[in-house]
């Protein structure tokens, strides 16, 4: 059986965890997903400049009946 670990975050008021942000404010949409996707790379052992191919093979797809 999984138990969440605790000790990871902490209580805190809205104030400290504003302070507390992962990014500034003048951070844009774009920085933060491609810092995503390096952490994502990163993660599963992914060169970022050369990502796998989608295998399209596994699902189906078909016009939706009416």
């Amino acid at each position: 059986m999984y138990k969440m670990d605790k000790t990871v975050g902490k209580a805190m008021t809205h104030k400290e965890a504003e302070k507390e942000k992962l990014f500034p404010p003048e951070t844009t949409a774009k920085d933060r997903l491609n810092e995503a996707w390096y952490l994502t790379c990163q993660a599963y052992g992914i060169d970022p400049e050369n990502p796998p191919k989608m295998d399209k093979t596994v699902g189906s797809s078909r016009k939706h009946a009416q």
